[in-house]
């Protein structure tokens, strides 16, 4: 029987400001280069080309429906990565970064064991920072859409049972012993 599944994908809407940015960075490298580098054509290509590739993968990302989350009954996978258990998850936090001023909400998610997750390189980078390895950028998709994974979450992690706590007695078993050398 095929796992219901939800597919949230990145907002439309901002990925076209981000290429109307790229579109307005590419102006301003050709008029900065032709009027300070008339003669030097190495930097107007540099510039030219560095750009060109900046528009062209924001014109990818804009026509093609990238997924940023697809959550199932027994996983959740964010962006391209392996699926991650809700088994695995030991919480979800919703925070607000901040990034030249503005908040950045986003949801994330700290794993409890990973023993056999393959990280990807951007998985392992955004590990050191507050952004995290497995975090849902919720200010890259609608409001709408932002509150819906939100709550799928967050009711994911709420109601799957809760491990049994140990009892004092194990707890003590833990422990470091106490060093038993006598003083002479």
């Amino acid at each position: 029987m095929a796992e219901k599944q939800q597919i949230f994908y990145y907002s439309r809407r901002k990925l076209g400001i981000y290429l109307l940015f790229n579109l307005g960075l590419l102006a301003l490298a050709i008029l900065f280069t032709w009027s300070i580098f008339p003669d030097y054509q190495p930097i107007y290509y540099f510039a030219l080309g560095t750009c060109s590739l900046s528009i062209l993968s924001s014109l990818f990302v804009f026509w093609v429906r990238l997924p940023l989350a697809v959550v199932t009954d027994s996983s959740i996978k964010i962006d391209h990565n392996q699926p991650l258990k809700w088994t695995q998850i030991k919480s979800v936090e919703k925070i607000n970064l901040k990034l030249f001023s503005f908040d950045r909400p986003l949801l994330r998610i700290t794993p409890q064991h990973l023993d056999h997750y393959h990280m990807t390189f951007m998985q392992r980078l955004a590990g050191n920072t507050k952004f995290g390895s497995f975090s849902i950028p919720l200010y890259a998709m609608s409001s709408k859409k932002a509150e819906q994974i939100e709550k799928l979450v967050l009711s994911r992690i709420s109601s799957r049972p809760k491990p049994a706590a140990k009892s004092k007695s194990s707890a003590k078993k833990l422990s470091r012993p106490q060093n038993s050398r006598k003083k002479k």
